[in-house]
């Protein structure tokens, strides 16, 4: 069971991600023909650690084992869903090292999600594009600029 809700008041869910560098590019990710970018990851399980589904959900998107070198940033994010029902959102994001090989050149990967079938984009951009490119949340971009130094906690708050 995912640690997630949706409630008539609103919704909740604990969210990781995998931040993959390799030769200055980062490793973004689109899914089913979204309007913005992330970066590869999903859903904690009740019970299951932060570490443990970050590794967990980026294998299952992109096919690439990775271990963690740090956790990068920690994202509080409250917004607004399409129906103007508040929405939670808590994220860890690690910084991930592979450990098989990568593709070198952007890639599309088919999941089986529970039953439901995701279309998964992925592509490698420098920073420079990163900064031009809507991948949310936006403000880990600042994380990514200061080459990775230290924790951050973001809270972001949308209305």
């Amino acid at each position: 069971m995912d640690v997630k809700f949706w409630k008539d008041e609103g919704a909740f869910k604990l969210r990781v991600c995998g931040i993959i560098k390799k030769d200055n590019k980062y490793l973004i990710s689109n899914c089913d023909n979204c309007s913005f970018w992330s970066y590869p990851g999903g859903h904690v399980t009740l019970g299951e650690t932060t570490q443990n589904a970050v590794l967990r959900e980026v294998y299952e998107e992109t096919q690439i084992e990775c271990s963690i070198t740090k956790l990068l940033a920690t994202v509080e994010l409250f917004f607004e869903r399409d129906d103007g029902k508040p929405f939670h959102e808590i994220g860890f994001y690690y910084l991930l090292s592979p450990t098989n090989n990568l593709p070198l050149s952007n890639f599309s990967i088919e999941e089986n999600d529970n039953g439901k079938i995701r279309q998964h984009q992925f592509k490698w951009v420098e920073m420079e594009e990163l900064e031009t490119i809507d991948v949310r949340p936006s403000d880990l971009k600042s994380a990514l600029k200061n080459n990775h130094e230290r924790q951050h906690i973001i809270h972001i708050e949308k209305k």
